[in-house]
């Protein structure tokens, strides 16, 4: 009867060994799926912080090539302006010219 009763106690307590060994092996398991879903989100997050990142880039280039051909069209409009100003001042001046010379 003791003998049977130490028995039980040392299957008991074998079995309370495995199922701790088995419980520290699925631990481990769980960790480590835990720490290669985390790498995976973060690549994840890595790659759409680049897409925005480089579609940021995108649009302020394209802001920046809209900015500077709004002010080449405006510098475009003044020197026409200037340039018709100073054909119609250089017309003047060969009238000028022109009635100098026939009196």
């Amino acid at each position: 009867m003791i003998l049977e009763s130490l028995q039980k106690i040392k299957n008991a307590e074998t079995g309370a060994i495995e199922r701790i060994e088995n419980a520290k092996g699925e631990e481990i398991s769980i960790i480590e799926t835990a720490k290669a879903e985390a790498e995976k989100l973060l690549a994840e997050k890595i790659r759409n912080a680049q897409s925005q990142a480089e579609k940021m880039r995108e649009d302020a280039g394209e802001e920046a090539r809209k900015e500077c051909q709004n002010i080449a069209n405006e510098w475009e409009k003044g020197t026409e302006v200037i340039r018709k100003e100073a054909q119609k001042n250089l017309g003047k001046a060969k009238e000028f010219i022109l009635h100098s010379l026939l009196g």
